[in-house]
């Protein structure tokens, strides 16, 4: 097996694993419980906590554990939304956010919120001037992923939080999954921001939201008291050490990381090229751990079907869209129907290796040719 899925989720490291292990056995207690395990498992809670946003360089924020990055995100944006719709009920994001994200506009559109969607240029990015235009002064909330998880599209994050902190009175969110391990990535300006770890060699069931304290949300659980009043349930320290172990690790040496994707991405391109039919959507400054690429004169699930016989994991869009018949993004970025409906993600990974590469890249071939 050829693993080529690494942005649907990734193989946790021994090392996350192990951290799990030893916080299950030595601080199992709640830490919500006012006795001795309970206070040693609340301070292993807050220290766990301080050690992520140490690690983001990002002191002064709340780090609100949830069960993943789905759960953040619903829970920023409904929360937010919900909480501070009397100064407002307009919403600003993009066309490349996750189904988490697109979701919960979705449902606050059906409550009466008013949501636009911010036009991009050729390479999916969003321009300060296309996001400047749709500010208003009921404008509560701007979303805009770090990194879009099916084309890879890096935002510019900054200078759009910027403009925004300037121009406005609304809070600025990024869903930041796809950019943790794969980008330097500075919170400054964002107000909001989401992941999850198993995205970056860490355990499911596990992610969080980093609030700036002075952005209140409306909790979307209720009941049961917990480390903080934005979600409640008893707290995963378990998860919550894990997922800090599992950070560290993908921070380290990530200069390193990026430069050995990046090498990997050029070959694949470069053999990709030479495949007649063969399209890459994906733009040319993504993250290089992305590719989507189209098979244009194969069905997107026959070509799965293939490349699986033959031992490659790769995805059809993205893991949480991969039932629909078109990649909303790529048609959105392309035009194309076609490309849309033929549409493959691959992902790559500082684990992948050149001889990986090139396999698939005659696999694809062969799928093409048979």
């Amino acid at each position: 097996m050829i693993y080529l899925d690494y942005s649907a989720t990734t193989p946790p490291s021994d090392e996350a694993i192990e951290a799990f292990a030893a916080a299950s056995k030595n601080l199992f207690a709640n830490p919500n419980s006012i006795h001795a395990p309970g206070r040693e498992a609340e301070a292993a809670m807050r220290k766990t906590a301080d050690g992520i946003l140490h690690l983001f360089d990002a002191p002064g924020y709340e780090v609100v554990f949830t069960s993943g990055a789905s759960e953040a995100n619903n829970l920023a944006i409904k929360g937010y939304a919900l909480r501070h719709q009397a100064k407002g009920r307009h919403l600003v994001t993009t066309p490349f956010e996750h189904a988490s994200v697109a979701a919960s506009f979705a449902r606050l559109a059906k409550l009466g919120f008013e949501v636009d969607v911010v036009e991009t240029d050729d390479a999916g990015r969003v321009t300060p001037a296309a996001l400047g235009a749709l500010l208003r002064p009921d404008t509560i909330l701007v979303s805009v992923a770090a990194v879009s998880s099916e084309l890879g599209i890096v935002q510019p994050i900054a200078d759009l939080a910027a403009l925004v902190a300037a121009q406005s009175r609304a809070a600025f969110m990024s869903d930041v999954t796809q950019a943790v391990g794969k980008i330097r990535l500075a919170l400054d300006g964002i107000g909001l921001a989401t992941f999850s770890a198993h995205k970056f060699y860490g355990l499911k069931g596990v992610g969080a939201l980093l609030r700036r304290p002075d952005l209140l949300i409306e909790p979307q659980i209720d009941g049961g008291k917990s480390t903080t009043g934005c979600r409640s349930g008893t707290p995963a320290l378990p998860l919550a050490v894990s997922m800090e172990t599992a950070l560290g690790l993908a921070l380290s040496g990530l200069d390193l990381k990026i430069a050995r994707v990046a090498s990997l991405n050029r070959r694949l391109r470069m053999r990709l090229a030479g495949i007649p039919g063969i399209a890459i959507n994906s733009p040319s400054d993504a993250v290089p751990h992305i590719l989507n690429l189209s098979v244009l004169d194969r069905d997107a699930d026959d070509m799965l079907d293939i490349l699986d016989r033959e031992g490659f994991c790769v995805s059809k869009q993205t893991a949480c869209s991969s039932g629909a018949t078109r990649s909303e993004a790529v048609f959105r970025l392309t035009g194309d129907e076609r490309r849309a409906r033929t549409s493959l993600r691959v992902s790559l990974s500082h684990l992948t290796t050149e001889t990986e590469v090139d396999l698939f890249a005659d696999a694809v071939e062969r799928g093409v040719s048979g």
